[in-house]
Order: C-alpha cells, then sequence, then structure tokens
C-alpha cells in the first residue's frame, strides 16, 4: 500500500506490510524491521503486522495499563478447557 491510499481510508488497516506499518508507528523502515520484525507474519510473499499488536507492543514500551479487550481479548472462558 502506498502512503497515499492511507489518507482515503477512515483507519489504518488491521493488517499492514513493513512500509505502512513503520508509517503508524512513526519511525523508518529500517528501525521498524530492526525492531520488529520479528512479530511479523509471513504470507505468501508478504510479511504482515497486526496494528492490535503493535499497539500493545508499545503500549507494553511505555509500561501503560491495558484493559483485557485491548490487550488481545476476553480471558473469562480460559478456565472452561
Amino acid at each position: 500500500m502506498k502512503p497515499e491510499a492511507l489518507r482515503i481510508m477512515p483507519d489504518w488497516p488491521a493488517r499492514m506490510t513493513a512500509d505502512v506499518a513503520a508509517l503508524y508507528m512513526g519511525i523508518s523502515k529500517g528501525s521498524f524491521l530492526t525492531r520488529f520484525a520479528p512479530h511479523g507474519v509471513k504470507e505468501g510473499a508478504n510479511t504482515l503486522w497486526s496494528r492490535l499488536q503493535l499497539d500493545r507492543l508499545v503500549a507494553r514500551q511505555f509500561n501503560l495499563p491495558q484493559s483485557p479487550a485491548a490487550a488481545g481479548g476476553d480471558d473469562s472462558w480460559d478456565d472452561l478447557d
């Protein structure tokens, strides 16, 4: 996705290539890949990053509290396994 295309979108995409994810994180693509490459998921020839995952990584970096929903979901049913 080209940066120009982001202007017409209502929000950031849920899955992003390195170019878009670097813009989302406010850093260069090289810095993004150095810091966040291990968190990408390969899909065919693409590597994609989740917006929610990046948000969680930033929250942890800045020691910000997260609600269970923001942290990745509701775990209230986990004891039923």
